[in-house]
């Protein structure tokens, strides 16, 4: 099995789901522009948070691999 590329940057964001939702929308945006939309892929994984209410995102940028 094919190994994965260790990410360039990971964040985590937790807090209110509005609030978090809109700061990962403008954070994904803001890294993928700054590494180079053609040469980067950015994820997004949004999960629960411990409290109603809130959620957890991650947000991670991986070098793009060669096909």
């Amino acid at each position: 099995m094919p190994t994965r590329p260790r990410p360039l940057l990971a964040v985590r964001l937790i807090g209110p789901t509005t609030t978090v939702t809109a700061h990962a929308a403008t954070i994904a945006a803001q890294l993928a522009a700054h590494y180079g939309r053609e040469r980067v892929t950015c994820r997004t994984s949004t999960r629960p948070a411990g409290y109603s209410g809130e959620s957890r995102t991650y947000i991670t940028i991986t070098r793009k691999e060669s096909r």
